[in-house]
């Protein structure tokens, strides 16, 4: 008979799996991680790995989360004590900068399309509405009022981001011209 998981060591082995999954990730990409292998690493069964996650895509959709909130909460805890624009377009180029330094991340954009397809109906529209609620506290924290709606805002930020799987195309001015998007984003997007 399997063993029950206590509160716990559920929280444990969720966290101890997306770690996990970061290194593989990074080692290995996406196509030949397995779960197998993450499971082993977490000392747990390969059915295991299923009480936490309904599948490997969500798995690596839930440590891009894990990313992606450390970056919102670098965001969150940079502001001065009377921010202003410049202040919140400084935070998200400190955040480009994140993203830039954990190539990990990037090891996706080849299985891209695949990878969105299997993952569970629902879980974009999720996602979604977490990122809205993320950058609408960025917002309210930072004390910028916006002139666009929090979806064009974060289309905008989407943009930004999605444009960095693709530095290596457009080459040694990439940096320059996210820094120039961002500047000119929320010149645009706020008061």
């Amino acid at each position: 008979m399997a063993k029950a998981f206590t509160e716990s060591e559920m929280s444990a082995i969720k966290r101890r799996l997306i770690e996990n999954c970061r290194i593989c990730w990074e080692r290995y990409g996406y196509k030949k991680t397995g779960v197998s292998e993450l499971a082993a690493m977490t000392g747990i069964s390969p059915a295991s790995l299923y009480t936490f996650f309904s599948s490997k895509e969500v798995l690596f959709a839930e440590t891009a989360n894990d990313f992606y909130n450390g970056l919102y909460e670098l965001i969150r805890t940079r502001k001065p004590m009377k921010p202003t624009k410049s202040d919140l377009a400084e935070s998200f180029k400190l955040a480009v900068g994140e993203i830039r330094k954990n190539k990990w991340i990037f090891n996706l954009r080849d299985d891209y399309e695949v990878f969105m397809r299997k993952l569970p109906p629902g879980y974009l529209e999720q996602d979604y509405q977490r990122d809205l609620i993320d950058i609408s506290r960025i917002i309210d924290i930072y004390g910028v009022k916006p002139k666009a709606s929090l979806s064009e805002i974060t289309a905008v930020i989407y943009s930004i981001v999605l444009s960095l799987y693709f530095t290596d195309v457009i080459g040694e001015q990439h940096q320059n011209a996210v820094d120039f998007l961002i500047d000119s984003a929320v010149g645009k997007l706020f008061q």
